[in-house]
Parts: structure tokens; sequence; C-alpha cells
């Protein structure tokens, strides 16, 4: 892969990683989100229907092949896609669906935001049409895309971590790999240690790199895995519960990590890849998305571990990515609902299987694919890495909180975690988002 090819696929990955930025929904007119009576077509109407994503049409990680795909499959509908900037998605979202004109047809929905679209009436109810064919899709991705017991979208994608490490620093300073074995899984304590040493000892510059520092999808399972919670709790998860003992010890760690320059303060997630790619880093923890780029443009052999668990905690990993929903309103219900059932559910998922750069799929016969590839079957760190996506996908993944204040929860959090990492004392920081989103969220109440 060429290096510009290589930078606009990370440039498109730290976008789709990207949560945090996008404005907050209008409260919007709640809608039932009934089925309407209205079934799955075996046979394909003539229509046209609009479809609204975050990705861009053409270009590497363009949405171009997946239409040409579709349009072969099915003639006789045809697909105008718009793009629209991620930050922008929520408030045009909250505009044109509420306007009740059923433009647009198909949206992209960011699975966190599930219970929030549904909450204010932006998504159609897909439980009766849906429902009996989500044994295609990984479970934890169908769970992501319900909310009180309803399937509201589809889910798309999916996602791993992986603890990436250079093997000639970690050898350099005689600490050993961390295990790709689930029941030799480093923990969190131990890999501190080791990543120091590997600094000390091994000569990198950073003992270890967070792949997105301070967002809440990559720190959820510290405390999580502690014993915490995923940060709320309660009917319809609105009863924050961000300051608990277990968040306040594993946030001290997180911010230890920074102030014994383990990893460095100022870093980027858009710069963690590279850094690593540069072959100065012990550790890196990351999606799965990187076995592809670290593979082709790392000068040196890498290996992939097993996510770190809390010392005499529960192993859990970040998963989540995007789906699709359905407009309340739209008049093409049931062609918009066959370009969904092909993109997500038939054979190994016409999303996955079409796009020139992909997120890993969520249909299960797509993530066989996908880690049948060259990236996870040419190397000893992809093979590792195929193993433990397989795994972790199927026993530890835990998707974020679903409640109806995701937006003002994420914000919020990660201001705390940002402060933690630049070092603010973690109950201070978590008492006062504690306070912050507790006041946000008495509209909810």
């Amino acid at each position: 892969m060429k290096r510009a090819t290589f930078l606009r696929g990370a440039a498109a990955m730290a976008a789709a990683a990207t949560v945090s930025s996008c404005s907050s929904e209008g409260s919007g007119n709640k809608s039932s989100g009934k089925s309407d009576n209205w079934e799955i077509p075996q046979k394909d109407p003539t229509a046209t229907i609009t479809v609204v994503g975050q990705r861009a049409k053409s270009g590497t990680s363009g949405m171009d092949p997946v239409l040409k795909a579709f349009h072969k499959a099915h003639p006789t509908i045809t697909v105008k896609y718009q793009q629209i900037p991620f930050k922008n998605l929520n408030s045009v979202l909250a505009s044109r669906i509420t306007d009740k004109t059923g433009n647009p047809d198909v949206f992209w929905t960011d699975q966190p935001r599930v219970a929030a679209y549904a909450t204010k009436g932006y998504l159609a109810d897909l439980t009766d049409q849906f429902g009996d064919l989500t044994s295609a899709l990984v479970p934890t991705t169908v769970d992501a895309c319900k909310f009180q017991g309803k399937l509201w979208s589809l889910p798309l994608g999916n996602s791993s971590q992986v603890l990436y490490y250079n093997p000639a620093l970690l050898e350099k300073a005689g600490v050993k790999p961390p295990s790709a074995d689930p029941a030799k899984r480093i923990t969190w304590q131990q890999l501190a240690k080791d990543a120091k040493r590997v600094q000390d000892k091994g000569g990198a510059k950073y003992g270890m790199l967070f792949g997105q520092p301070n967002r809440y999808y990559q720190l959820e399972p510290l405390p999580a895995s502690d014993g915490g919670g995923i940060g709320a709790k309660g009917k319809h998860n609105l009863t924050v519960d961000v300051n608990n003992p277990q968040w306040v010890e594993t946030m001290n760690f997180y911010g230890s990590l920074f102030d014994k320059k383990i990893s460095p303060k100022s870093i980027t997630p858009e710069q963690t890849g590279p850094t690593f790619i540069a072959g100065h880093t012990g550790y890196f923890w990351h999606t799965q998305n990187w076995v592809t780029w670290i593979t082709e443009q790392a000068k040196f052999e890498w290996g992939g571990g097993l996510t770190p668990v809390w010392e005499g905690g529960t192993p859990y990993t970040p998963t989540g990515s995007w789906g699709i929903g359905l407009n309340p309103y739209s008049k093409n219900k049931e062609a918009a609902a066959i370009f969904m059932k092909w993109l997500a559910i038939d054979g190994v998922g016409g999303f996955g299987k079409s796009m020139e750069w992909s997120i890993m799929p969520a249909n299960k016969k797509g993530v066989e694919k996908y880690l049948a590839s060259e990236p996870y079957t040419g190397s000893a760190g992809g093979k590792a890495a195929a193993k433990i996506i397989d795994y972790e996908s199927k026993n530890t993944a835990q998707a974020r909180v679903a409640t109806v204040g995701y937006v003002e929860f994420e914000t919020l959090i990660e201001e705390a975690f940002s402060d933690i990492s630049n070092g603010t004392d973690a109950k201070k920081a978590l008492d006062t988002a504690q306070q912050k989103i507790t006041s946000a969220w008495k509209k909810y109440q």
C-alpha cells in the first residue's frame, strides 16, 4: 500500500472512530417507531431511495463500489447516496427526519446513539421485519442496535482490540511478550511494568500507546474489568456511575501512565498508529483495523497479544461500529429494507464484500472472510491477531453504554479523561463528571 493510500485510510479510520465531535441531537418529535404492518418483499419493487451516511461517495473507503454492486444485484432499485460530515450528521438527521417527508429513507447510525435516536422517534422499529434474520450477525453487534428489547437498526460493522507490540524492543529489554492465550492474558498492572522496562532497557521512546487516548470507547474496559461497570446503571441507564471506587482506581492507573511518561500526553488518536509503525514504541493497543496497516507499513516484525485484564478482574474489550437505520416516515420502506438486508445480511454482507477499504463486518460469514484475508494469514502477528479478534468478539466484547443521554455522557466523561491524562486527580475529575452528567440528564428523567 502506498503511503498516501495508508494515510487516507488512517484518516478514514480515525473519523469512523471519532464520536465526541458531533453536535447534540435536537429534541425531535417522538414516534412510536411501530412496524406499520409492512414486510420485506420477495420481489424487488421499482423505486428510488435516498441514503445518508458519513462515508464519502468516491475515493478510498468510498461507497461507490457498494452502490455499483447493489445496483447490479437489484437493478430496479436506485440508491441516491449523500455524504454528510460526521460532525454534522446528527443535526442534519434531526432536521430532515422530523419534517416527516421521509427523506432520507435510510441513514447511518452510530451504535451508541441508537437509544437516543429511538427515543426521539428517528428510527422505525425493525423487530418484525428483521428480528428473525439477525442470526446471520454477530450477537454483540445486534445487541448494540437494540433498545428496550426492540431492534432499531442493523449493524454493518464490528470492532475489536489487539495489543500490538514490537518484539525486538521487548527482547532487548528482557520482557516476555503478552500472550494470545486467554488463559495467560496479561494484566494491566504487569503491562505497565513491562512497558516501563521496555523504555528503560529496550530503548523505546514510548512504553505504550493507547490508540485512542482519552476516548470512552477505548477506556471503558478498564473500570469494567475492575468491576466498576460501564458508567451508567438503573432504569434506561440514566443513573450516572463514574465515580465509584473501581472507576477511581483504574483512572488513577491511567493517569499514572502519563505521569510516569510511559505514554505521551500530547499525542492525538491520529498520530498513535504512525508513531507505533515508526518502530520506537513497545506496545500499541488499538482496533483490528491496524493489522493491515502495520503489516504493510512497519519495517519490523510485529506481534499481537490479548487486551489486558485488571488484576483479579474480568476481561472486557471495546466493541461497536456503524449500523443503518430506517426513517419511520419513509415512503419506500420495502425498497429500503431490501437495500439494508443486502448490505448487512445477505451472504457475507454486501457492505463488507464490496468496500475497497472496509471495517470488520458484523456479518458472521463476512467476519470469516475478513479474518481469512492476507493480512491475517501472511505473518505470525497476523495469525495471532485473527485468533484474538475471533475470541474477543465472541467472549469479552462490551458495547458502550446504551442510553438516551449518550452524547452528553461521552462528551463529559472524555473531558474528565483528558484532565486525568494531563495530571488532574482522578477522583476530582470523576466527581466533576458525575455532577455534570447528572445535571445534563435531568431533562431525560
